[in-house]
């Protein structure tokens, strides 16, 4: 599976558009297998919960819907579960509270994690990145046991996490965050992926999943490209992947302030648009 994780369109005075955001999700579902909304890629810390609620309603998504509702503490996590839910996602994306992240103990963990299960099925978010917060193998095999604690989205890219995950934790379900490894990941156990770059050329990240599923290892060249295109647009993130989607005619929108509208990376990334529009990568 491939799922886009989703940027969130906002004008230019920083509002959302729930309409744009349709749109998106309508010009992607040919080539995608769900939906990660509000994520990190889609800017949902600037968010306020308002606002989250808002553009969650009305949306409509006929394939598997991530919804991340990481925050810094239980009770605000869970409100954005409930407007989740209430907005008909299938999972709950949760990335552990980071600010405090020396209080993170195991309890903490089990504490948080566990009051999410009691609204609905949850995901593990590991995106270390941004967290800084070490998230212990041991804590992971302990709360896949819990029935509503199903599958995780590990963006680490770390091949040994993905192999304990195979080996410690059967029947847990773990996608990769990581488009720079995918084949690896694949190899080591993940399932799927979730990943920034599948707003663009969600099929070339496809491809090279289903190569390596199929027979084992990847064209050279198919995954020279995809290397490429997660490096790049992993530099950049949200903002050089806005103005990629802008240059498509996607109505991405612009970031919220105060995070510029174009990225220095733009230059490289317009000369590989060109090259990945040429070999029929994109949407």
């Amino acid at each position: 599976m491939i799922v886009p994780a989703l940027i969130t369109p906002m004008d230019r005075s920083g509002k959302p558009d729930s309409v744009a955001l349709q749109e998106i999700i309508d010009r992607l579902s040919p080539s995608v297998d769900g939906y990660l909304v509000l994520g990190s890629t889609g800017e949902a810390v600037t968010l306020a919960l308002e606002e989250r609620e808002h553009l969650l309603e009305g949306l409509q998504v006929t394939k598997p819907f991530w919804v991340g509702v990481g925050d810094e503490s239980l009770p605000l996590a869970a409100r954005h579960a409930e407007a989740a839910l209430e907005a008909g996602a299938d999972y709950l994306l949760a990335m552990p509270p980071r600010f405090y992240d020396r209080a993170m103990n195991r309890e903490a963990f089990m504490t948080y994690f566990h009051g999410l299960a009691e609204l609905g099925e949850v995901w593990i978010y590991h995106v270390p990145v941004f967290t800084k917060t070490d998230f212990p193998l041991e804590y992971v095999r302990e709360l896949a046991q819990h029935p509503k604690i199903t599958g995780m989205k590990d963006s680490s890219g770390d091949m040994n996490r993905l192999i304990y995950y195979r080996s410690h934790v059967p029947g847990f379900t773990v996608f990769s965050g990581n488009g720079l490894n995918l084949a690896a990941a694949i190899a080591s156990g993940a399932k799927g992926a979730i990943l920034a770059v599948g707003n663009i050329a969600p099929r070339l990240f496809a491809a090279v999943m289903e190569q390596q599923r199929n027979q084992g290892m990847v064209d050279r060249n198919l995954a020279a490209l995809a290397y490429d295109t997660a490096v790049l647009f992993g530099k950049g993130g949200a903002v050089l992947i806005k103005q990629a989607m802008r240059h498509l005619g996607l109505p991405a929108g612009y970031p919220r302030a105060p995070y510029p509208a174009e990225s220095a990376y733009w230059p490289e990334a317009e000369k590989l648009l060109g090259r990945l529009k040429e070999e029929g990568w994109l949407l």
